[in-house]
């Protein structure tokens, strides 16, 4: 069975990736007591994180740009992710001033293995909950939907298509690619 967490209040958290664009491997980071905690996320939960949390921003009158992106929100390594998250939760109270982050880790079970034959504390998933102030959402939110999700491929300047580093832009009529120009 994998540990479970809950960071209340977390001292540091974010979400961020390591590797060149293409192959990245997406993370949240937190950190309490000392302790560092990194669990492997995929890039759409990323995404709607960031999409939920600028909503729930926008809510409480906070709009989320550029200038927010704090740079000390990298991840603090070596990385060590504990487990694969399968779900992923935000909420926050009625005034917005706390933020409660959720995950589950994803379990998964050997190809033929019959579930009613495990022990239940074998299948059962871990949890962590990290419980932020609205300082740290924003700062969290900025970093994740400015340098995370622009952080990947760059886009053609002619079709908008993703540019891959070493073949140029995939599905670029105009640059030599297979697919239709988009204007």
């Amino acid at each position: 069975m994998s540990p479970s967490f809950d960071f209340d209040p977390v001292e540091w958290i974010t979400a961020s990736s390591i590797g060149p664009p293409g192959d990245r491997t997406f993370y949240v980071q937190a950190r309490k007591d000392g302790e560092y905690v990194a669990l492997v996320v995929e890039k759409a939960q990323i995404r709607s994180f960031a999409d939920l949390a600028q909503r729930l921003l926008a809510e409480a009158g906070v709009t989320i740009v550029p200038d927010d992106v704090d740079s000390t929100l990298e991840l603090h390594g070596p990385v060590q992710p504990v487990w694969r998250a399968g779900q992923m939760s935000l909420g926050t109270d009625e005034a917005a001033e706390i933020f409660v982050l959720e995950a589950v880790e994803l379990v998964t079970l050997e190809p033929g293995t019959d579930p009613e034959s495990l022990d239940p504390d074998e299948i059962e998933p871990a949890t962590a909950r990290f419980v932020m102030d609205r300082e740290q959402m924003t700062a969290m939110t900025a970093f994740a939907a400015f340098a995370v999700e622009h952080g990947g491929r760059e886009r053609c300047q002619v079709c908008e298509g993703l540019r891959d580093p070493l073949a140029g832009c995939m599905g670029c009529p105009l640059t030599n690619g297979s697919g239709p120009k988009r204007i």
